[in-house]
Formats: structure tokens, sequence, C-alpha cells
């Protein structure tokens, strides 16, 4: 899989996301591909576990910006519409859909970006081993 094919897999617009970085695409893929080991999601899920609300809004504001900066819009439009939920004061037990759904999509994000390093780790070993055969 090719840099530009998950970016599509996980709702990135490149052309856009790039341009707001000043045109490069390097500084992209260096947050995308860190993006997994970001602490911001396990937090808003510890936030949620407790029912702690003000973490919780806080955590998934700092998910929804860190999602608009990187150009991953599922998962922004989703922390968007919680965040609007968390904020309405709706109670926590009406918010289990939300959590669900942002959850699932965000495995899915950083299970994309996974197999991607992975295949990448894959194709540097067979270059490196094909120049020293």
């Amino acid at each position: 899989m090719e840099f530009h094919e998950l970016l599509e897999r996980i709702g990135v617009d490149a052309p856009a996301t790039v341009a707001r970085l000043g045109g490069m695409e390097s500084i992209l893929r260096r947050f995308i591909l860190k993006f997994p080991q970001d602490p911001t999601f396990s937090a808003l899920a510890h936030a949620y576990d407790i029912r702690d609300m003000k973490a919780l809004e806080r955590h998934v504001h700092t998910l929804k910006g860190l999602t608009a900066n990187l150009g991953i819009e599922p998962l922004r439009q989703l922390s968007a519409e919680y965040l609007e939920q968390i904020r309405t004061a709706v109670p926590p037990s009406e918010l289990t859909t939300y959590q669900r759904q942002l959850t699932q999509e965000y495995r899915r994000v950083t299970q994309s970006i996974t197999q991607f390093l992975r295949s990448e780790e894959r194709r540097v070993g067979k270059e490196c081993r094909s120049r020293w055969s």
C-alpha cells in the first residue's frame, strides 16, 4: 500500500491537508504515522469509563482538533458530533452510541496506519536483503 492509499483509506483529503501544512507532505506523513501513539484516545476512553464529563469533553475536543489538523475527516466529524452532545449536557448514559462509533472509527484508522507501517517494514526489509544478496 502506498502512503496516498493510506490517506484515502482513513479519509484524509491529502491535497487540502498538505496545503494547510505549507506543502510539506513529509510533515503529514510523520504525524499520521505517529497518530496511533498519541495518548488522547486512551485518556478519552478512561474519562468515559469513569464518567468524568469534564475530562471527557477536554479529550474529545483535543481529538477533534488533532484529527482536523491531520485532515482525518471521518474521525473529526464523529468527534465534533460527540463534543456537541457532551456540551448540550446529554446524560452520560445517552453517550454510549457516540462513544461506540468513535471507538470503532478510531480503531479502523489506527489499524489502517499500523497495517501500512508493517507493510513498509516488510518492503524495506526485502530491499535490504536484495541489496546484500
